[in-house]
């Protein structure tokens, strides 16, 4: 099976999230998206989140689609860095293959990841456009130390046979985020 790994606290789901996930369904011909739920993010310390029971409670509300499945690796692997939940899952699913799935508000910090290196390794990274930041991600560290292993629409098809590797979706620009969706709320 090939499947897309989403990523994300959730705090709250948005459209966004969902966009992204049928948009890799379609461009990689994936089986399958993860939405893979992390407690807490590591960057954002003192972050406030709605309870984990409702984050959960409110990504099966937004699922219309079986292709998208709620998974914790967390509460097995002990862990809320992004690397060694990517580890874990490569060991205990050696049979499928995956794709990181981020927006390049993400990318533009991912030199801030726990072992970022490690995760270019661990599998291919699919990066949405989202707005604003598309210029500053490819200019970035990271896209710049990386700029050999970009793939661009003609070998795309062959982006899960070469690790590392990261592909750039550029027709996709969703502006909603869970902070806006946050502070509307508050409003």
């Amino acid at each position: 099976m090939k499947i897309g790994i989403l990523g994300s606290s959730f705090n709250p789901i948005h459209k966004g999230h969902i966009a992204i996930a049928k948009k890799a369904i379609n461009i990689f011909d994936l089986d399958q998206v993860w939405l893979m739920i992390t407690n807490q993010n590591p960057l954002k310390k003192g972050y406030e989140y709605l309870d984990y029971n409702t984050r959960i409670r409110l990504l099966k509300k937004s699922i219309t689609s079986k292709k998208l499945i709620i998974k914790n690796f967390e509460k097995k692997t002990k862990s809320v860095f992004l690397i060694d939940n990517l580890e874990y899952i490569k060991k205990s699913f050696p049979k499928n293959k995956f794709i990181f799935l981020m927006g390049t508000d993400s990318f533009l910090e991912i030199d801030k990841w726990k072992k970022y290196d490690k995760i270019f390794k661990q599998m291919p990274l699919a990066i949405f456009n989202r707005y604003g930041t598309k210029k500053k991600s490819l200019e970035s560290k990271v896209s710049i130390k990386y700029k050999d292993y970009k793939f661009d629409h003609r070998t795309k098809k062959d982006i899960f046979e070469n690790i590392p590797g990261w592909y750039l979706i550029n027709d996709f620009d969703v502006r909603e985020s869970s902070t806006n969706l946050r502070q509307k709320s508050k409003v």
